[in-house]
């Protein structure tokens, strides 16, 4: 039993579920942070600690709106510094600004964590399971474009995601993309643009809305080609690992070994 317990590998590099594939993979702390920094919540999605990255995510759009942190961001590097002490909700701004300091380290210290443990499992080198058949979805690991899984999330931020089969992240993405278009009204802007009526595109824009938009894009076209990158290592490994399984490596004499003269008498 000791023995055997012994041989049982601690940790897994990657699990797949109705939602996807989750998995340890290595990530830069710097970096990690960096994404905390342009929005919270979006560092603990690289890190694929998803229901973190929902609720602080989340809570960025829901206080950030209560404070008119954006707005006042807009008006201060307009040169109307007096307008953003006027729109700014002082009763929120504290509680946002303790909640995304704590994300922006919560997230480097668990890239940490996570680096120690994805070097762990990948020594220990446990059986990867490459598909799963479930009454709602069928998903295996396979090969991925990194390009296409970036462009898909710069035409729409979220549809890398799907393509990435991160369902959940994925519509997530999505819904809070059609909540930027709609309350910001970009795209109506967009077509003023396109037609020439510069003013009337610039009055209707909404600068609460609108500041979180470049935020959203670069970090979902950034998650989309990392994600799909960290695939096809993985999809690596496993074809490596059942390969191995399968043609184990054996020894050939290609030669007759010599028999000491002594050995006949």
């Amino acid at each position: 039993m000791d023995s055997l317990f012994a041989q049982r590998p601690r940790r897994t590099q990657a699990i797949i579920s109705t939602d996807g594939i989750t998995m340890l993979r290595w990530q830069n702390p710097i970096i990690i942070a960096w994404w905390s920094v342009t929005f919270p919540g979006f560092g603990h999605f690289l890190l694929h600690q998803f229901i973190r990255g929902f609720l602080l995510s989340g809570w960025e759009v829901v206080i950030n709106s209560l404070a008119h942190i954006n707005q006042a961001i807009y008006y201060s590097f307009s040169g109307r510094a007096y307008l953003a002490a006027q729109v700014l909700e002082t009763k929120w701004v504290l509680a946002y600004a303790i909640v995304y300091l704590f994300a922006i380290w919560d997230s480097y210290i668990k890239a940490v964590a996570a680096n120690k443990q994805y070097h762990l499992a990948k020594l220990e080198g446990a059986r990867i399971v490459p598909f799963i058949i479930k009454p709602l979805t069928i998903d295996q690991i396979g090969f991925k474009r990194p390009g296409a899984a970036m462009f898909c999330s710069f035409v729409f931020p979220g549809l890398g995601q799907i393509y990435n089969n991160r369902l959940a992240l994925g519509f997530y993405g999505v819904f809070w993309w059609f909540v930027y278009l709609t309350l910001s009204h970009s795209h109506e802007a967009a077509i003023h643009m396109v037609l020439g009526h510069v003013k009337e595109a610039t009055a209707m824009l909404d600068p609460q809305w609108l500041l979180f938009m470049p935020s959203v894009i670069f970090g979902a076209m950034y998650d989309a080609y990392m994600t799909a990158h960290d695939l096809n290592t993985l999809f690596c490994t496993e074809q490596k690992q059942y390969f191995t399984e399968r043609y184990p490596p054996f020894s050939m004499d290609l030669f007759e070994k010599e028999t000491p003269s002594h050995a006949h008498h």
